[in-house]
C-alpha cells in the first residue's frame, strides 16, 4: 500500500523512508495525486515541489 510523506507530501511504495527528504513518518491516510515530470513547472512551483515524482495534495 502506497503511503506519503507526512514533511513533504511524496508518495513512497517500497520503503519505510522517504526518499526525498529522509523523513520516516510516513500516513496512509492521503487524499489526491499530483505527478511531476519537470519540477520547474508552475504547478511544481506553486506546490513547493523540488524533486520529480509522484505527490499527495493532503496528508493527514
Amino acid at each position: 500500500m502506497a503511503r506519503a510523506c507526512t514533511d513533504c507530501k511524496r508518495i513512497v511504495e517500497k520503503s519505510d523512508e522517504c526518499p526525498v527528504c529522509k523523513n520516516n513518518v510516513l500516513s496512509s491516510s492521503w487524499s489526491g495525486l499530483i505527478v511531476v515530470y519537470d519540477s520547474e513547472s508552475e504547478i511544481a512551483e506553486e506546490a513547493g515541489i523540488q524533486t520529480p515524482g509522484r505527490y499527495a495534495v493532503r496528508v493527514k
